[in-house]
């Protein structure tokens, strides 16, 4: 491996060694081989107010990029039609980014668009992303139209829009980074100032699926994980078969973890604690919320709106405003999603519902008129120590079956305008009231 002092456009044909030092380089570096690896050791290239790019790889195999430090370029790292990409232990912040208070971030830029950030792979097949520090920017990574990633063990926090984002990518793994506080701060019409802006630590959109999100910190983010199936109006491309696994999602503003028009989605052994919801599962189906942490959210552990056939099981939920909400409100998306006006199907089994100021609270909203929620089967679930424990308003065709209920300070159920509500198997101790009907 040649060791060189770098100059600006340099292009790469081999192996080679950057010699340590500062080098202003606005058009950066070019890899123009494939099989080259590039060991940055000890350089920093900087650029010019968020423009160009630090290292560029296009229709290469087998490149490796390691040890760079790059600043005030559009992208750190950026590569096109690529397989077998290595990146590993690179340093690279303040890449261009969008002014504070003024931008509510587009989930759905195509690549040409693409806000800055540190590393843009775009049509890369395999390869890994690991060991990177990418903090104090807009966005991490980038992943556009890439599959078999791993993306692990990098630091892309405190980033003004997404740690990881992935669109139309598929058959990733996101695993062990640490991409917490990705939020932003939005400035309405009104003068008001939120924490939003559709910031997360990781985002999904354009249909990515199969991808496995496993044991990732994405706290104190906007969103922790927002994966997004929708975008107005009316185009539809669900982010399907993902496993989100083992992560930390908590103290968000807003959801540790919203997935909308989406299905077959697992979401196990998350802790989802301590933000406004943990849960948003908006028209969402055929997903599994399983064994996950729901502790300490202000308005809801789960609200899932005009969503179906999904199942929650052994979720430890407690000390929330509600425990689980499934509604239906009928909203002015219905006209691009006809068939979702109502909530249904749902399996909430053996889950623990504690201290909650209501437990579980499954009702059809009073603006949807002629249809009724229905379907929900709750079966073999602890409420305890609840103000109340279940409440069912305004729906049909339910099962409430094998729990248990002790300790409620107003009552164990209420049960309100339902319509052929089997009660059975179920056991009562020490609640203020069992069951108020009204």
């Amino acid at each position: 491996m040649k060791t060189i002092t770098p100059i600006d456009g340099l292009e790469i044909r081999e192996d080679t060694r950057l010699e340590p030092g500062v080098y202003h380089l606005p058009r950066g570096l070019r890899i123009i081989a494939d099989g080259v690896t590039l060991d940055a050791t000890g350089a920093t290239l900087v650029g010019d107010d968020g423009q160009g790019v630090a290292a560029h790889v296009a229709g290469r195999r087998g490149v490796t990029i390691q040890g760079l430090t790059a600043l005030r370029y559009l992208y750190g790292i950026r590569a096109d039609d690529c397989q077998g990409l290595t990146l590993t232990g690179n340093q690279i912040t303040r890449t261009a980014e969008l002014e504070p208070f003024k931008h509510f971030l587009y989930l759905w830029k195509p690549v040409e668009k693409a806000y800055g950030g540190a590393i843009l792979l775009n049509r890369v097949q395999g390869g890994l992303v690991a060991g990177n520090d990418l903090q104090h920017q807009q966005n991490g990574v980038l992943l556009y139209h890439s599959s078999g990633l791993t993306v692990r063990d990098n630091n892309a926090s405190f980033n003004s829009g997404w740690g990881v984002y992935l669109s139309a990518a598929h058959d990733n793994r996101i695993e062990s980074n640490v991409l917490d506080f990705c939020n932003r701060v939005f400035r309405r019409e009104s003068g008001v100032e939120r924490v939003e802006a559709d910031a997360a630590g990781l985002v999904m959109v354009r249909g990515s699926s199969r991808n496995q999100v496993l044991k990732n910190a994405c706290r104190g983010g906007g969103d922790g994980i927002f994966i997004a199936g929708y975008e107005h109006p009316g185009v539809i491309e669900p982010c399907n078969d993902n496993l989100i696994e083992d992560n930390d999602c908590s103290y968000s503003p807003n959801n540790a973890i919203e997935s909308t028009f989406s299905c077959n989605n697992i979401f196990r052994r998350n802790i989802c604690s301590k933000s406004n919801y943990g849960f948003w599962l908006g028209f969402s189906w055929d997903n599994l919320v399983e064994d996950n942490a729901i502790e300490d959210n202000f308005i809801a552990g789960i609200a899932a709106e005009h969503a179906h056939n999904i199942t929650f099981r052994g979720n430890q939920v407690r000390r929330n405003r509600e425990g689980i909400r499934l509604w239906t409100r009928g909203i002015a998306v219905l006209e691009y999603w006809p068939g979702y006006e109502v909530s249904y199907d749902f399996e909430i089994e053996d889950n623990l519902f504690e201290e909650n100021w209501l437990g579980f609270n499954g009702y059809t909203d009073k603006v949807t008129v002629d249809a009724q929620c229905y379907g929900y089967r709750l079966r073999g679930n602890t409420f305890s120590g609840n103000r109340i424990g279940l409440r069912l308003a305004q729906i049909r065709d339910c099962t409430v079956q094998g729990n248990a209920f002790k300790e409620h300070t107003v009552a164990a159920m209420q049960i309100e305008g339902a319509e052929r509500i089997a009660l059975e198997a179920n056991t009562f101790e020490d609640n203020a009231a069992d069951t108020q009907t009204h």
